[in-house]
């Protein structure tokens, strides 16, 4: 989903910033039309933080980078970037989406793939039949075996697309009709199926492949993503405790805290986990009580402070949901932590409230809807 950003002044540093729903990634390059469901951060809404908050040459920091959508947008806009991700599998997927190939690139990789190879019929059991037709299972197993270790760009780009298009709701996707964000169950794919009336068919993967390839990169590969000497890093690390980052490194970071009952950001795919051959997550520790997830913000927050330069800034973007039992604003809780506990490290500059509306609406409709998702963004400076 992409966006279209106005701003609506207020006063300093208190704003209302619309985000419309309804456009089409034509206000983004084209690489950003993968796994939107997987940031909080808009590739417009980041562009925009990213402007106003940094300058050419800044180094941008996202730790939660989900699959690379902050870094890319802080790529074309010439600023390096850092990403660090807990799951190994968004680490992956973040590094791809940051170093593309081409698509003549994508094209010769997969000649040399022998997708017709006979495979063992024996990894072909439950839970694969729920979701693939057997011939799309040795032609996926196939191109696994073909990329699997190496280092190269396109066998990583390719990784990425796979992942994208591994399982989802329309005939583009791989799998029978399933979710495109959360691998369902073997028993919950089966009931789908029945409730459909539906056995997985046969998908050409080659196909897929290229025609998802050529939808990333109808934009053309960016020169700036193609440049070595422009930084870009995804790492794995906690946001609490970033070893890889540098003290006092950071001129921004964007940083969308986990929040119970708000930002389901990730990929819960256990079909990703297989096909990019790392080990299934572990459980977020549970951050539902109000003193763990405080003391869970506090530590990030900390762990913020010492990444980031004096004067830099790290932008929150936080939202409305649970703690416990109590209904709560989040960035007002982040405010308490920020003055109660660490106002030797952070100034809070001011704050914009996101508005999500649907732009084909009038004006006055508009002002009158209660938005469906509302974001708050913090903007704290480092002292």
């Amino acid at each position: 989903m992409s966006a279209v950003l106005k701003l609506v002044q207020a006063q300093q540093f208190h704003e209302q910033l619309e985000v419309g729903s309804d456009s089409t990634a034509r206000a983004t390059h084209s690489l950003q039309a993968a796994f939107q469901y997987a940031s909080p951060w808009q590739p417009t809404l980041a562009r925009y933080i990213i402007e106003r908050f940094s300058k050419k040459g800044n180094l941008v920091l996202d730790p939660m980078c989900a699959t690379g959508t902050v870094g890319v947008e802080s790529t074309l806009l010439n600023r390096s970037f850092i990403g660090c991700a807990q799951d190994h599998s968004l680490v992956r997927l973040a590094r791809a989406r940051l170093f593309p190939a081409d698509l003549a690139e994508v094209a010769l990789r997969l000649q040399f793939v022998n997708f017709k190879k006979p495979v063992d019929i024996r990894g072909y059991q439950d839970p694969f039949p729920h979701f693939f037709d057997a011939d799309t299972f040795r032609e996926l197993v196939n191109l696994k075996s073909s990329i699997r270790g190496s280092d190269d760009v396109a066998g990583g780009f390719i990784n990425f697309i796979v992942a994208s298009i591994l399982h989802g709701h329309t005939t583009s996707h791989l799998s029978a009709y399933t979710s495109p964000s959360a691998a369902l169950s073997a028993e919950a794919q089966s009931s789908l199926n029945r409730k459909r009336s539906e056995v997985p068919s046969y998908r050409a993967v080659a196909a897929r492949v290229l025609k998802k390839a050529a939808l990333l990169l109808r934009d053309g590969v960016p020169s700036v993503l193609q440049d070595p000497r422009n930084r870009r890093e995804v790492f794995h690390a906690e946001p609490n405790s970033m070893h890889g980052v540098s003290t006092g490194a950071i001129d921004l970071a964007l940083v969308a805290l986990n929040q119970p009952g708000m930002f389901q950001h990730g990929l819960q795919s256990w079909l990703r986990t297989w096909w990019l051959g790392v080990d299934i997550p572990a459980e977020n520790r549970e951050n539902g009580e109000p003193s763990s997830w405080r003391g869970y913000a506090n530590e990030v927050l900390v762990e913020m402070a010492r990444v980031i330069r004096p004067g830099g800034r790290a932008v929150l973007r936080t939202g409305q949901g649970r703690l416990g039992s109590k209904s709560v604003k989040y960035r007002a809780e982040v405010e308490q932590i920020v003055t109660e506990c660490l106002p030797k490290f952070w100034r809070i500059e001011g704050s914009i409230s996101e508005r999500y509306v649907d732009s084909s609406t009038s004006s006055s409709a508009r002002l009158q809807r209660t938005p469906s998702s509302v974001g708050e963004i913090l903007v704290l400076r480092r002292a």
